[in-house]
């Protein structure tokens, strides 16, 4: 017996070792290691200085895990909330140890949904059995951009996608060997996954009523009585965990008159006819190449259809699952659909059905190819490995060309903040002093790079001597403007302390 534990723990270990190893030369393949300490930048730039700042506020304002804190004063000091911020708040523990490095967020989102990749090939090798095949399955998201683009980064998606792959495999570890420690372990990871994303919640929802359908069709012989009423009981609290937040999130937000995050569904249904077909065209001829690499969808499409075909030979839990969770995700689309024209990260919702469709797919091709000479097997491995190995090529080009992008109307005033941030450090300006910066239309891109509290403006239209002095009666004490056309008579605004490249800050 201690034999068998030996051998098994070393194979193990001996996988675990390649999929590090396979990690690292993505890491170096995709760029990664040319952006490890460069801050927010490129597309959605806004949205990952918010997540930067909730760190950083965090780290500066004792740590205090249910206060979350912004830079921005158009909250009642500074006060938001949004997704459950755990890895913001690990983040800023770990500032206290490193000091704040922009990397280490980053670092963490790519370390959990790294480890939720090698989940993806242990729920392949769990129901195909077949190693090789297991590896490329998880390698398959790597043909993905958009994947790619959002593991590096700051926004929280990544990590509940994560938490969803390692939750996915110990729950049907579950089903297959009716452990209730991997029970508890799966619904553990669902949770932390709605936590942060609570459109995540998709999957632990689709395994609820996967045991309902169970205890409605007990003829079926799906999962036992047992198993369904367990599901229930651990999938119930872990609802009632999401729901928890959810509720104190609004509630805070309410509370400090928050609204810095869309917290509300933008529906299909609140949209004119042309609204619909603009975000339509915009899907699918302008981002659709960055979710997945052509062949990629034709794998996944192919796939789907073949499971269907041949129902018999699918994997009965798999499948229904999967079917389940793509009327969730179809239900998700309809009602975050506005967001789709402007934000491709919401895409990564369906990546764990893709994982299905695949691992459920190549079930069934084997089952059809078995009958067949082994040689057909083979060259479909090896079909499926050529278009991997295209898809993370043609990702690595994209992502290249991401990585490149020059600063836009949102990031131009933050970036340059950033690049003139150590000779601002030298004027020694107070650390309670507040700015109001102009233009940024980012609430919190500048303000964090100057680890200030204060306000913005956002287009240099508005921006007018009244205002300024509006802000001075509210707290403001300087003003920061980017004005490389000079388009500002700034005289009557106060003393100017900085001038370099259009950044000038202003004692008013």
């Amino acid at each position: 017996m201690k034999m068998i534990y030996s051998k098994m723990k070393a194979l193990y270990s001996f996988q675990s070792l390649w999929f590090v190893l396979i990690f690292i030369c993505i890491f170096f393949y995709l760029g990664f290691h040319n952006e490890l300490f460069f801050g927010p930048k490129g597309i959605h730039f806004l949205r990952q200085t918010d997540g930067l700042s909730f760190a950083s506020q965090y780290f500066n304002n004792n740590f205090d895990f249910f206060n979350p804190k912004l830079y921005n004063l158009k909250n009642i000091d500074a006060r938001a909330s949004c997704e459950f911020p755990i890895t913001y708040y690990i983040t800023s523990l770990l500032y206290g140890v490193f000091g704040k490095h922009p990397a280490i967020l980053k670092l963490i989102h790519l370390f959990i949904i790294y480890v939720g990749i090698y989940y993806v090939f242990k729920l392949s090798n769990l129901i195909l059995n077949h190693a090789l095949t297991s590896v490329l399955i998880a390698l398959f998201l790597f043909t993905s951009t958009v994947f790619n683009y959002y593991s590096f980064n700051y926004l929280p998606d990544a990590p509940a996608l994560g938490f969803i792959f390692i939750g996915t495999y110990f729950m049907f570890k579950y089903l297959i060997e009716n452990k209730n420690k991997s029970l508890i372990v799966g619904f553990l990871f669902f949770s932390l996954a709605g936590l942060i994303k609570i459109t995540y919640s998709i999957y632990p929802i689709a395994f609820i009523v996967f045991a309902l359908i169970s205890l409605l069709y007990k003829k079926r012989n799906l999962i036992s009585v047992i198993q369904s009423k367990k599901i229930l009981f651990y999938g119930g609290i872990s609802i009632l965990l999401i729901l928890s937040w959810t509720i104190y999130m609004l509630y805070y937000n309410s509370l400090y008159k928050s609204n810095s995050f869309n917290t509300r569904p933008l529906p299909i249904w609140g949209m004119s006819k042309s609204e619909i077909l603009h975000v339509w065209d915009i899907m699918v001829n302008y981002w659709d190449s960055e979710y997945i690499a052509y062949p990629s969808l034709f794998i996944i499409i192919f796939l789907f259809l073949l499971q269907l075909v041949f129902l018999k030979r699918s994997h009965p839990f798999l499948l229904i699952i999967t079917l389940i969770s793509l009327i969730g995700f179809l239900c998700y689309f309809l009602l975050f659909y506005k967001q789709f024209k402007d934000h491709d990260y919401y895409m990564l919702v369906i990546f764990p059905i893709i994982t299905f469709i695949i691992i459920n797919g190549a079930k069934v091709l084997f089952h059809i190819l078995k009958n067949y000479n082994i040689n057909f097997k083979r060259i479909a491995i090896f079909c499926f490995f050529l278009i991997v190995i295209y898809g993370i090529r043609y990702s690595g080009l994209q992502m290249e060309r991401r990585f490149n992008l020059q600063p836009d109307t949102i990031s131009e005033t933050g970036l340059k903040v950033e690049s003139k941030i150590s000779k601002i450090n030298r004027l020694n300006i107070p650390t309670d002093a507040k700015f109001l910066v102009a233009p940024d239309p980012t609430p919190n891109g500048s303000l964090l790079f100057l680890n200030k509290l204060g306000w913005n403006i956002e287009n240099i239209n508005n921006f007018h001597l009244d205002t300024v002095l509006f802000y001075k009666n509210i707290g403001a004490d300087y003003l920061l403007l980017y004005d490389q056309k000079n388009l500002i008579n700034d005289s009557n605004v106060g003393k100017v302390i900085f001038n370099e490249d259009g950044v000038k800050i202003i004692k008013i």
